[in-house]
Parts: structure tokens; C-alpha cells; sequence
């Protein structure tokens, strides 16, 4: 082969993988949607308000909305979000707390404390992973979407499963696993040496242990294969996977099987879509990385942005039912003071 032929056919293998995103919002910096009225307790969260404390977790879409979870830093008043994937406004949205500003209580533990980790089923419901408070334990919330955003479940776990101390406990990341008669849900807690396992049918939990490793994040492979469950290693760069039948033994181990090596540590958020392709955001890069896994672990660099300026955790991503990749990103280009927002999205899969 000539070398321009090589060039040319390197150049098609680029393009092939190009994927195009296309911007739906950007902000300056975030703002509420505050309910009217004279209410004190508002008006004071108003003012303390810290606009560049409101830094994104975790992403989940269904139908027209796209729901986000918040860290709890200093001045951010709700922890759980969401906002019209499109609209009629040139103005980026406001965020609305969800399901109301009722269920944002500072250590009220009937209210939503700390979320992390959500995902949505195609049922159509939303699940949240929430981290607790000082007082308030570890829970799951699921929510019915179709049914004004009711409150479906609350799961609370148990000790022996998640610590109710809050120094021993850290929830991070959700996947769902359909199942022939219901959901169950996988979730990583990066102080303990295990996975937790609840389903939603029975409305119980359990920990599955895997021995002298912590888990970050995770992702689930597509329906259609023997599903496996990819973990990322907590202040690591190793992916390991494991099969989720060996996730059905209560009070059981796992055994988890090492797969590869990222080139970055601490990959926070993974997804897989419909193409077998794992698309992954790390800690301090402005990029992230993609893997097909029906092929032996191979990085390559997917998406890239400018200077973050110091951002961390600059992406957070989720995949729709429609094969939608809409990820935010976050730059720091003149520190954290003036951060700026995006929302983007592009055609991703088979």
C-alpha cells in the first residue's frame, strides 16, 4: 500500500469514527427555577446561592427531559434537577429541582439528602442513588415518571448492607439490568469491598463481595449478549468485568476478571451503547475515551474539549432510548469563578 493510500485510508477510519455533536444549551453558570411567594426559607437559599458551586454528577434521560444530580456544595440548594431536552427559547434553561423544592430538605431524611448515581428504566421511571447526611442513611428513590412524578419507592438499606455510619459509606454509581419479571439495580460504594445488589420485585438488598478491591463506576452490557457487568477500579485505571449471575448470590463473592488498563486513572463515569462501545470520562482529563467490547481492550480518544482551567469531573453523560450520547461539559478557562456549561448531543451505536 503507497503511502497516500495510507493516508487516505487512515483518513476513512477517522472519519468513520467521527461522531458530531451538536450544542442544545450552554450557560454562563447555572440558575434555579425558585417558586414564587414569601417564604423565608427560599429567599435565604436565594441568597446564599453560590453559582459556581453547582457542579454535575450523574445524567439520566427519558422522553423529553434529562435530569441531573448535584453535589451538595456549599450554597447549592437541591441536589436532583432536571430540564426540557429542548425548547421554543433561545435562553438556555433554568434548573428545576425534581420532583419539588419539598423533597430538598437539608437533613429532613423524607427528603432527598445527597444524590448521586440515577438511571431511568423504560418503564418509566427514575432511579437515584442518595448518599445520605450526618443523620439520614443510605436509600434508593425510584419515582414514576408517567404518573406525575410520584414517589414510588423508597428503599433505605440496611446496615449490613450499606453502613449507616456516614464515614464508612460513599454510593456512587447506578446501572438497571431488565429482568424477565422486573428491574434490578447494581451499585458501587467505593468504601467497601463490594457491589450492592437490589431488586425492585422483592424490594430487598444485598452486598456481593469482592475482595480487596473498591468500585468507582460501572456499566452494563447490551441486552441482546450474556450480560456483563464493567467496573472501573477506585483510584485506579483497571476495567475489569464480571458477569452479573454471579451478582444473584446473596451474601456471596464475585469473581471479577482484570480486561485492561486505561491510559488515565480514575474513570467516574461509563456508558455502553447499543453499538458494544464504552464510552468513559476521567477524573482531570478533557477528554474522554471510547472501547468496543466485543474486542480486546483497545483506548481510543473520543471527544476532547479546551483548558479545563482546573475543572474536575468535567463531563457527565447518559444514552436515551433512541441511541442519544448527550453529555455536559464544564470549562474552567478563567477558574472556578466563571465556569462555563455545555449540553451537547450526538447519534451514537449500531
Amino acid at each position: 500500500m503507497s503511502p497516500l493510500v495510507a493516508a487516505i485510508f487512515l483518513h476513512g477510519l477517522c472519519l468513520a469514527n467521527a461522531v458530531n455533536f451538536t450544542t442544545v444549551y450552554q450557560w454562563d453558570e447555572f440558575d434555579f427555577i425558585w417558586p414564587s411567594g414569601t417564604d423565608s426559607s427560599i429567599e435565604e437559599m436565594k441568597e446564599d446561592y453560590k453559582r459556581g458551586n453547582a457542579y454535575l454528577n450523574y445524567m439520566a434521560v427519558f422522553g423529553d427531559r434529562l435530569f441531573l444530580s448535584l453535589d451538595t456544595n456549599y450554597g447549592v440548594p437541591a441536589t436532583l434537577v432536571w430540564l426540557p431536552t429542548s425548547g421554543s427559547s433561545t435562553a438556555p434553561p433554568k434548573l428545576a429541582p425534581f420532583p419539588s423544592w419539598h423533597l430538598h430538605k437539608k437533613e429532613n431524611c423524607d427528603s432527598i439528602q445527597r444524590a448521586y448515581g440515577i438511571d431511568t428504566d423504560t418503564d418509566g421511571r427514575l432511579w437515584v442513588i442518595d448518599q445520605g447526611s450526618n443523620n439520614c442513611p443510605g436509600k434508593i428513590w425510584i419515582f414514576n415518571l408517567l404518573s406525575d412524578d410520584t414517589t414510588e419507592r423508597v428503599h433505605q438499606f440496611p446496615d449490613t448492607v450499606v453502613s449507616h455510619s456516614k464515614d464508612n459509606r460513599a454510593l456512587r454509581d447506578i446501572v438497571l439490568d431488565k429482568t424477565p419479571d422486573d428491574y434490578v439495580a447494581y451499585i458501587t460504594d467505593v468504601l467497601s469491598e463490594h457491589i450492592i445488589v437490589y431488586n425492585r420485585k422483592t424490594d430487598k438488598s444485598w452486598s456481593v463481595k469482592t475482595p480487596e478491591i473498591k468500585w468507582f463506576s460501572l456499566a452494563l452490557s447490551p441486552i441482546r449478549e450474556a450480560r456483563q457487568l464493567y467496573l472501573a477500579r477506585f483510584g485506579s485505571n483497571e476495567m475489569y468485568s464480571l458477569s452479573v449471575s454471579e451478582l444473584r448470590k446473596e451474601g456471596g463473592s464475585a469473581a471479577v476478571k482484570l480486561i485492561g488498563k486505561w491510559t488515565e486513572y480514575n474513570p467516574y463515569r461509563m456508558v455502553i451503547d447499543s453499538g458494544n462501545v464504552l464510552y468513559a470520562t476521567f477524573w482531570t482529563q478533557n477528554y474522554l475515551s471510547k472501547w468496543n467490547i466485543s474486542e480486546p481492550f483497545r483506548e481510543q480518544r473520543f471527544h476532547e474539549v479546551g483548558t479545563l482551567g482546573g475543572a474536575y469531573r468535567p463531563f457527565t453523560l447518559a444514552l436515551d432510548t433512541n441511541g442519544i450520547l448527550w453529555m455536559t461539559e464544564r470549562i474552567e478557562s478563567e477558574g472556578w469563578s466563571k465556569p462555563r456549561h455545555k449540553l451537547v448531543k450526538a447519534a451514537v451505536g449500531a
